[in-house]
């Protein structure tokens, strides 16, 4: 009942000032045909003639009218949906992107409710999407969930990285030690960064294959452990957000393709 005064309110406002003059008219027209047929003279014979058909096409072009109006409708509605949901995954990738080289925790859980509310919208935008390109959008959310849980992985990998180089200043001396430090810390573009990484560790252990054992610090060999677990843990959050970028452009060209999907 409640969703039936819904309907009549918006019918109301929306066309009752057509549809009630030109319904009434066209049905009125009609009565006073049925009607004039009980004589048989000149007027009567005008009638026949003249007001079925003024009637008939009154009502043929209300129903048109509705008809094309609610295609047009139904159209808009699907052309609005498609809009939000591309800007919705624009929106992820700009998430995606903002969480390196900081990785805030606060970030990380913008984008894990972002994804929350994408799936819990994801069934009404898709209205007309085909199936093909609903796999295509269900592989964008998977990727974006997997950069979300990488990039946790990230805080508690530097905080284990600065505690030992506090504990460990000494370490500072070194200056291939000094160099890694350097970039581990200047995370400002996070792909440069992990070659660079990888490129001084290689050069560290290089040096120390040449020293003595008990010249080896132990907190170099620790740190060096922990920067390398950080670096492949950035590779594998870079190849998901790389994959993640290319399945969001995948998606969107394919809901973009209106002759494809409506």
């Amino acid at each position: 009942m409640h969703i039936l005064l819904i309907w009549l309110k918006k019918w109301f406002f929306r066309w009752s000032f057509i549809d009630i003059p030109v319904f009434g008219v066209g049905v009125g027209l009609i009565i006073y045909y049925i009607n004039s047929l009980e004589g048989e003279n000149a007027s009567s014979v005008f009638i026949e003639s003249i007001v079925p058909n003024i009637g008939t096409e009154l009502l043929g072009v209300w129903l048109s009218v509705r008809i094309i109006e609610s295609v047009l409708r139904v159209r808009q509605k699907r052309s609005r949906l498609r809009a939000q949901l591309i800007d919705n995954m624009n929106y992820l990738i700009t998430l995606t992107r903002s969480i390196a080289p900081h990785f805030e925790q606060q970030t990380i859980d913008h984008l894990s409710s972002e994804l929350l509310w994408f799936e819990e919208m994801k069934d009404y935008r898709i209205s007309g999407i085909s199936e093909q390109t609903i796999n295509l959008i269900n592989e964008v959310t998977k990727f974006y969930a997997q950069a979300a849980t990488e990039a946790t992985k990230i805080n508690p990998l530097r905080e284990d990285i600065n505690d030992l180089f506090l504990l460990n200043p000494q370490m500072l001396d070194n200056r291939l030690m000094k160099e890694l430090h350097d970039i581990y810390r200047r995370q400002n573009y996070t792909r440069i960064i992990v070659e660079r990484i990888e490129s001084r560790i290689k050069r560290y252990k290089e040096r120390i294959d040449n020293v003595e054992q008990s010249v080896h610090s132990y907190g170099e060999k620790e740190i060096i452990q922990k920067i390398e677990g950080y670096s492949e843990t950035l590779k594998v959050y870079i190849a998901i957000t790389l994959d993640a970028e290319a399945a969001v452009t995948e998606a969107r060209s394919a809901v973009l393709n209106r002759e494809y999907n409506f």
